[in-house]
C-alpha cells in the first residue's frame, strides 16, 4: 500500500524526517533546508571564508555528502573548504582527541564536523559511565574549542533521515566495538528518530558542572586544567 507524502501529497512516502513521512524528493529538500537553517542559526558566514571539513575516515561518505549540501546552500559564496582526515582507532575518545589536536594545528578558525544525531546519541550513552576525558561538549550545533569555531550542521539529523539520498549507504562503523553496539541498538530500538532531538538541553545542564581540558577540550573535573592524556604528554618527565 502506497502512503502519501505529507509534504507534496504524492504516493511513495517512506522516509520519516522530524516525525513526518516524506517521499525521497521531499526528504532531500527537508535535509537541505535543515542544513541551511543550522548554518544560519550558528551565525556562519561562508562568503570568502577558509573552512576545514574535519572527520574520521569512517565518516568519509557522509562528509563528502555534507560538502555537497553546503555547496548547494551557498553556491556563490566563493569559500575554500579544505579537508582534514584522521584514521579510525579502536577507542572513540582517542580518535576524537586526535581529530581535535590536528584541528588545533591548522590555521583555519572555522571547522565543519559531519557528526550526525545518532552518532551523538550513541556517544552520550557511551560517555554516561564516565564523563571525564570524554568530548561530550562537542554535542550540539556549535562549540568553541581550541580557539576554533566548530559547527555540526547534521547534529540534529540521524543517518536514517538521509535515506532519500541514494548514494549514501546509511552505515557507520567506528571501529570501537562498544560504541558500534550502542549505535546499532539505537537504530533498531528508536527508529522514529525523535529520541535524537531530546538530548541537547540535558547535555548543557550536565556539562555546566565540569571544566574542559585547556589543550584538547576534553571534559574534566571543575578543579582541573588538563585531561589525563594531556597531563601525561605535557609532563616534563615524558
Amino acid at each position: 500500500m502506497n502512503v502519501k507524502c505529507v509534504s507534496c501529497g504524492e504516493e511513495g512516502a517512506e522516509i520519516l524526517v522530524s516525525g513526518k513521512l516524506l517521499c525521497s524528493r521531499c526528504s532531500r529538500q527537508e535535509v537541505l533546508h535543515r542544513v541551511r537553517k543550522n548554518l544560519g542559526r550558528a551565525g556562519i558566514n561562508l562568503r570568502g571564508s577558509q573552512v576545514i571539513l574535519a572527520y574520521p575516515v569512517f565518516y568519509k561518505e557522509i562528509s563528502q555528502f555534507l560538502r555537497y549540501l553546503i555547496g548547494k546552500v551557498c553556491p556563490n559564496c566563493n569559500f575554500t573548504m579544505n579537508e582534514l582526515v584522521v584514521e579510525t582507532k579502536k577507542e572513540i575518545n582517542s580518535m576524537i582527541r586526535d581529530l581535535l589536536l590536528e584541528i588545533e594545528r591548522r590555521a583555519e578558525n572555522l571547522v565543519i564536523l559531519p557528526f550526525t544525531a545518532d552518532f551523538f546519541g550513541a556517544y552520550l550513552v557511551y560517555s554516561s559511565a564516565s564523563l571525564e576525558n570524554s568530548y561530550l561538549s562537542l554535542y550540539g550545533l556549535k562549540s568553541q574549542m581550541l580557539g576554533k569555531t566548530l559547527v555540526s550542521p547534521l547534529y540534529d539529523t540521524p543517518i536514517t533521515e538521509l535515506r532519500g539520498f541514494q548514494e549514501l549507504t546509511g552505515e557507520l562503523k567506528t571501529g570501537d566495538e562498544v560504541f558500534d553496539a550502542i549505535l546499532k541498538w539505537l537504530h533498531s530500538d528508536f527508529s522514529d528518530n525523535e529520541v535524537f532531538h531530546t538530548f541537547p538541553p540535558s547535555i548543557e545542564a550536565i556539562l555546566s558542572r565540569f571544566s574542559r581540558c585547556k589543550r584538547c577540550g576534553a571534559v574534566i573535573r571543575p578543579d582541573g586544567e588538563y585531561c589525563k592524556a594531556c597531563s601525561v604528554e605535557l609532563s616534563p618527565e615524558t
